[in-house]
């Protein structure tokens, strides 16, 4: 895309030589030849004053808020360059010709992104988000990342309030939309978790009248996302519930994967049954565009563990560390503590506090607390206020602590007491909490 056609889409002024743009950037360390800066004024920075930097980076111009005549860099001057940002992602979207599918969910998000994504690359080449781009800058940044090569994009959305997803699934304009489950996450933006159904629900007013709605059959809102759909096609998965795609004959992480009658066996590389169900998401999701499931089968099993996210690490013979510090929610959690039940003599719980929980933060951490012994594991090491709340509902062998140092201590002196038994370690919490340091050391250890 051309500076001058822009700036016409935009209402803007370009100051400067037009030239061809590919892609846009908002981070000065990171910006690359060729790319379009985005510059606004944050709570701690201005960007406005390192545009001296993007031009000596190769940066081929700046969208700005105020002209700085002192920088030799092309600047398109608009209104305000963070709707500008969602306003040229969106005209973006509807130039490029591939197909998009959008997901969202309270928990297993980047998981789900990471399977479809895993499926149709063995179909043709596809663009995925990265890291936890999804939200009101990253998403748009992620659609300009778009070229004529890719015949694929799986774009992640995210949110902690109402209209956020609504305002990324208009960019977006996805042909596909899942709504992977709704769940207790940000409960302080949304209230309940009837909000967070409602706000998930949001996704699918993306979707064109031949477009394809995902839905969870096992979840508790699936009614309502049904409801919202009447004016779309609709594909349900599930374990428990009938759905359209389903998994049965579950043996650990092995299944057979069933989609309108056909089945083919899939042997899953990541634990817990919520990742299957996660699978199914993706079967559907890959399935609605055309993807066989032969293929969806291969993609599934080449598919490479998120890091931090249930990512199993075998410390010694004996002992493995299930690295799931990225983030926490209470539903999340529970996913992660049934996923380890049967797999070693001791199971031990490393849990930092969850954050934006609202009013119930103290009942959900005690609950987990309880659900954690109840599931037979041994120990809980809590780090914060409200994690010692789970350690005291733990009962015996629940114990809090006031940093990462004395958890990482404990647990190394622990293990060295049994070595000769089998012990699985879940690590878990906000990612505030920065639990990801105790897994960390024990990996280098």
């Amino acid at each position: 895309m051309k500076l001058s056609d822009a700036a016409k889409i935009l209402n803007g002024e370009l100051k400067g030589e037009d030239a061809l743009f590919y892609g846009a950037s908002t981070d000065t360390r990171s910006i690359q030849a060729g790319q379009l800066f985005f510059a606004w004024k944050g709570d701690k920075h201005d960007a406005h004053n390192f545009l001296d930097s993007i031009e000596a980076q190769g940066a081929i111009g700046a969208i700005v808020e105020r002209y700085t005549p002192s920088v030799n860099i092309s600047q398109i001057v608009v209104k305000d360059s963070q709707k500008a940002l969602g306003i040229l992602a969106k005209e973006w979207k509807k130039q490029w010709k591939g197909t998009a599918i959008a997901l969202t969910g309270s928990n297993g998000k980047t998981t789900l992104k990471e399977m479809i994504a895993s499926i149709l690359r063995e179909k043709g080449q596809t663009l995925a988000t990265e890291g936890n781009y999804n939200n009101h800058v990253g998403c748009p940044l992620t659609v300009l990342k778009l070229t004529d090569q890719h015949e694929y994009a799986v774009i992640e959305m995210g949110a902690n309030h109402f209209e956020e997803i609504r305002y990324l699934t208009k960019i977006v304009q996805p042909n596909v939309a899942i709504v992977n489950n709704a769940g207790p996450c940000h409960l302080e933006g949304f209230g309940s978790i009837e909000g967070v159904a409602k706000a998930k629900g949001e996704i699918f007013e993306g979707l064109a009248k031949d477009g394809i709605a995902i839905i969870n059959a096992d979840d508790d809102y699936a009614k309502y996302w049904l409801g919202i759909n009447t004016d779309h096609k609709i594909m349900t998965f599930g374990i428990r519930n009938d759905a359209d795609v389903m998994a049965k004959n579950i043996q650990k992480q092995s299944f057979e994967l069933v989609i309108h009658g056909e089945s083919i066996h899939v042997n899953l590389p990541l634990v817990g049954v919520h990742n299957i169900l996660n699978a199914c998401a993706a079967a559907a999701a890959t399935y609605s565009v055309g993807v066989t499931l032969a293929e969806i089968k291969q993609g599934l099993e080449n598919l490479h563990c998120v890091k931090g996210r249930l990512e199993k690490i075998q410390l010694s013979p004996n002992h493995i560390l299930i690295n799931d510090a990225y983030n926490g929610n209470p539903a999340s959690l529970k996913a992660g503590i049934d996923a380890l039940e049967g797999i070693a003599d001791h199971t031990w719980l490393v849990l930092g506090d969850m954050r934006e929980l609202g009013d119930l933060a103290v009942s959900m951490h005690e609950d987990c607390g309880r659900y954690a012994k109840v599931k037979g594991f041994d120990q809980l090491l809590a780090l914060g206020e409200l994690s010692q709340k789970s350690a005291e509902a733990f009962g015996e062998g629940g114990r809090h602590f006031t940093s990462h140092d004395d958890i990482i201590a404990t647990l190394q002196e622990n293990l060295k007491a049994i070595q000769n038994e089998s012990v699985a370690i879940l690590v878990k919490g906000s990612n505030s909490m920065k639990m990801f340091v105790v897994a960390e050391a024990m990996m280098k250890q």
